[in-house]
């Protein structure tokens, strides 16, 4: 059977995202960061957001800038609201998820600068970081999103449900590749899928069950990262307090954190 989880241990060739996607582990033990894109879906991104609720797991999600553009748009913005309020991480991924490298520059501009408008209207905090559809690599993708000071957002592990439709294929590759994670993985799955919806419960529980497992034999247990710890690791704990007390008290210590990954 084709493996098609990747999970990378060092620094990627020229002309690919930089990988370990979330950089090297903090605690030198395993640790995974679990990402969904191009929701939101109202028949599945609510039900995306029980499961994580019920494991007490926050991830990042990476949306499209279209779903909230349509004649009624209600639905996606009480999931956005949702999503927010339950400690997750809006994060951009085009307005229509074009192939980014294939049009003119202006056009790849537009697509990020467009979703990111949108998605910060709607979310109400800063959206930094970004995701190319299909993982599509470019000079002129470097360029545009160094040049708006935005970070790129790559993955490591990839059980490309959205192409084969089989969660049962979908729950075993990704535990194959956290069980044999020796560092820190970022998880790629969609959460307008139904093979995420039902493979997700499955995946969860068994890395419960292996942490339980590790924890009795002494091993280290694989830790879960958030969107937001991911944040303060990588802007420090002085910068987001600063950025906190600046912040709307309406909204959450995420957006305060994630607001200081701004010029």
């Amino acid at each position: 059977m084709l493996i098609v989880v990747a999970i990378a241990v060092a620094p990627a060739r020229a002309g690919n995202w930089p990988t370990p996607a979330a950089g090297e582990s903090t605690s030198g033990n395993p640790e995974v960061i679990f990402t969904f894109d191009d929701g939101p879906n109202p028949r599945t991104t609510g039900k995306v957001l029980d499961l994580l609720a019920a494991h007490h797991i926050q991830a990042v999600f990476f949306m499209l800038g279209e779903h909230f553009t349509g004649e009624d748009p209600s639905r996606e913005r009480a999931l956005m609201k949702r999503l927010i309020g339950d400690g997750h991480v809006v994060a951009n991924h085009s307005v229509t998820h074009a192939q980014l490298c294939a049009g003119t520059p202006e056009a790849t501009a537009w697509q990020i600068d467009r979703a990111r408008t949108i998605l910060e209207r709607e979310a109400g905090m800063p959206v930094p970081w970004f995701r190319t559809p299909y993982g599509a690599w470019c000079p002129r993708m470097v360029r545009l999103l160094d040049e708006r000071r935005i970070q790129h957002f790559y993955w490591d592990i990839d059980p490309q449900e959205w192409r084969t439709n089989n969660a049962k294929k979908t729950q075993w590759l990704v535990s194959w590749g956290l069980k044999r994670l020796k560092g820190r993985a970022v998880v790629l799955m969609h959460d307008i899928k139904w093979a995420t919806v039902f493979a997700l419960p499955k995946i969860l529980e068994w890395l419960d069950a292996e942490n339980v497992r590790r924890a009795a034999a002494g091993e280290p247990t694989i830790r879960v990262v958030s969107g937001a710890e991911y944040a303060v690791e990588l802007l420090g704990t002085d910068r987001v307090a600063a950025a906190r007390e600046l912040a709307d008290a309406a909204v959450s210590g995420l957006a305060a954190a994630l607001a200081s990954t701004l010029p």
